[in-house]
């Protein structure tokens, strides 16, 4: 015997068989709500971006500073903190500070002057957020060697 999903739709019309529609209505109401979900997670984002910071250059001072310039992109208005780190030949931290910027522009430049305990080749800006308590990489100085103590905004960070 034919089955009934395979007649024409008049005689489906005509004896009253019905062909069950819900997979095509769930598959759609997944569409839907696939579709609401990203529109609602842009609006999220619109109205709280991330908080980045990328290095754009820094200059040994002299055995004891180093400035770094990096740019940041906040909430406008935001204050955030910044983790700095310099290091030496050996890839060794000879500064480390967090520091604090206070409110302003969505996209700016900010700079800083690490004190250092020798002589840095290399400065990293690890990254920002809206507290003190950063995830990123802590101080990774030798055993025994304290951490200099940087010049406000900045400040070092306690172990």
């Amino acid at each position: 015997m034919t089955e009934h999903v395979q007649l024409p739709e008049h005689l489906h019309a005509r004896y009253g068989l019905t062909i069950s529609r819900w997979p095509q209505r769930v598959a759609s109401s997944l569409v839907v709500l696939a579709i609401l979900g990203l529109i609602g997670f842009t609006q999220y984002r619109a109205a709280n971006p991330s908080i980045e910071g990328e290095l754009v250059a820094f200059k040994v001072i002299s055995s004891t500073q180093i400035d770094v310039s990096w740019k940041v992109q906040r909430k406008q208005g935001q204050e955030i903190y910044c983790a700095i780190r310099a290091q030496d030949i050996h890839k060794t931290d000879v500064g480390y500070a967090i520091v604090r910027l206070a409110p302003g522009e969505k996209i700016s430049q900010a700079q800083y002057s690490v004190t250092t305990n020798g002589s840095a080749v290399l400065a990293e800006v690890l990254g920002c957020g809206a507290t003190k308590q950063l995830r990123v990489p802590p101080a990774n100085f030798p055993p025994g060697v304290q951490i200099p103590e940087q010049k406000s905004p900045g400040f070092t960070p306690k172990p």
